[in-house]
């Protein structure tokens, strides 16, 4: 029955239609990540409004290459112009701009290029090998469980997130309380639509979604436009890295690419901290650690390796239990709530050629991201050079148009522009809005698990006591929460300076 889902979901991949979605994605997500100041996650929120009324598996082949193909075009800007096209691509700065420097910018891009595919590939054939896995424990999840995961998935991504744990919970409580306007589930009475028709249906997903990452986004870059003029390296070297180069730098870019999966198995980090994890590991296992900063490959291979095998591993905790792995991941989601498929465990069991289709679409899309990036990395450098005030007017024309086509109406547009100005606010007060799109999604799943919990234990809230995945969920979720506090690491610390005195 296993392998006929998976080879389902191969089938669904394998057509014409679906293979020009992924050529478009990685070309798209190729320029998006060569663009300073730009990101995956603003390309992916764009990009999901175009998919309402595409195939399930074309819009996810689509959104899923364009997440693969950004990851690795964010080494371009990060390599020619010194400034990461991406956040996950920050470490690669530190090689990258000297090898550009001595004219070896072909050099670095080439590496980048094969450790991005070697790193997402490794990620991808995981992904596939533990979904079988993955599903025959699902299997055992009811609704007291469901909500244990989705506790904690919001704590986690809350505690995890940049800056305070504190900053985290309250973003993730934003959107828990957002994801509550509407109908209420049970009784089907309105909750907090002030009267206002537009609102009984409740929040639209995309709709904050575009508002929360593309519209701050706009506005830093229409902030920083009158800097320096952007003055790119040129590529004078040939792209293709000789053989043997590569097999010097292949222990280290699998040891990055192991990194990277691992990275993306905990909610909440991303391809930024795989990347530094991986860059800091290949400079301590190197014999010449005085190369680092001054243009070593390795500089460049492990990073670039490590944040591309982010992504296959942050779609395991986002298959399996629905808590998306980073914040791309959670418009994947996003994506599949558009056809009507709720997130959660079950996916793998009533969704699964869906799944697989996604997990095959992952596979794919880092094949084609090597043939796509020796087309089109020369291509793109030209990308870097456009004025960031021309970009920034170019994507809140492009989030208008996205908001309104969703129900064509004028008022979601108001809404995202609101979630735009609120998502500007969080980013200067150093809250990120992360968690709180995780809020967005799981707080339906919680709400609905919650009412149907206390449905079979008969309004008692030790329920939740009777099943040992659901204890042992929300241990981990009260500890995540816990360990991040003063008081916390107060109680913890004689307790560390005995263990070092010992």
């Amino acid at each position: 029955m296993e392998s006929s889902i998976v080879m389902t979901g191969l089938a669904n991949v394998l057509t014409l239609t679906n293979f020009a979605a992924i050529f478009g994605g990685i070309l798209l997500g190729l320029f998006v990540g060569a663009m300073p100041g730009l990101s995956a996650t603003m390309a992916l929120a764009l990009l999901l409004p175009l998919t309402f009324n595409m195939d399930t598996a074309t819009g996810l082949s689509m959104l899923a290459s364009l997440y693969v193909g950004a990851s690795y075009g964010g080494s371009i800007a990060a390599i020619l112009l010194r400034t990461p096209g991406t956040p996950s691509a920050a470490a690669t700065v530190l090689d990258g701009f000297p090898m550009s420097q001595q004219g070896q910018a072909g050099k670095a891009l080439g590496i980048s290029l094969f450790a991005s595919f070697i790193g997402g590939t490794i990620s991808g054939i995981a992904l596939l090998m533990a979904a079988p896995l993955l599903g025959s424990i699902v299997v055992e999840f009811g609704p007291i469980e469901l909500f244990a995961i989705a506790l904690f998935g919001i704590t986690i991504i809350g505690s995890l997130a940049q800056g305070s744990v504190v900053n985290g919970l309250f973003s993730g409580g934003v959107g828990l309380l957002i994801s509550t306007v509407g109908m209420d589930l049970t009784t089907g009475t309105p909750r907090m639509t002030f009267g206002n028709i537009n609102l009984f249906s409740g929040i639209s997903f995309t709709v904050a979604l575009i508002g929360l990452f593309s519209i701050p986004q706009a506005l830093s870059l229409i902030e920083n436009s009158h800097g320096a003029a952007k003055v790119a390296s040129r590529i004078t070297d040939r792209l293709i890295p000789k053989l043997s180069e590569l097999k010097g730098l292949m222990p280290n870019i699998l040891r990055s690419s192991g990194i990277g999966v691992v990275v993306g198995l905990i909610p909440g980090t991303g391809g930024d901290t795989a990347s530094w994890f991986a860059y800091n590991e290949a400079k301590r296992f190197a014999k010449d650690k005085s190369r680092f900063g001054q243009g070593d490959p390795a500089g460049v291979a492990a990073p670039e390796a490590a944040n591309n095998a982010v992504v296959g591993g942050a779609l395991i905790p986002t298959i399996a239990l629905g808590i998306p792995g980073s914040s791309a991941t959670a418009i994947l989601l996003g994506a599949l709530m558009v056809q009507g498929i709720l997130p959660g465990p079950n996916l793998l069991t009533d969704y699964g050629d869906v799944t697989y289709t996604l997990i095959w679409a992952v596979i794919f899309a880092n094949i084609g991201l090597l043939a796509v990036g020796l087309m089109f990395t020369k291509a793109s450098v030209a990308v870097t050079r456009i004025p960031d005030g021309f970009i920034a007017c170019a994507i809140i024309a492009l989030c208008i148009i996205g908001a309104y086509a969703i129900n064509n109406s004028l008022f979601e547009v108001g809404l995202m522009l609101g979630f735009g100005l609120f998502g500007y606010w969080l980013a200067k007060a150093g809250v990120s809005p992360a968690p709180m799109v995780i809020g967005l999604i799981l707080g339906p799943v919680m709400e609905n698990a919650f009412h149907q919990s206390m449905l079979i234990g008969n309004g008692d809230y030790r329920i939740f006591l009777s099943s040992p995945i659901a204890v042992v969920l929300l241990c981990i979720a009260v500890f995540s929460v816990l360990q991040a506090t003063p008081l916390f690491r107060w109680l913890l610390a004689p307790f560390r300076r005995r263990t070092r005195l010992a």
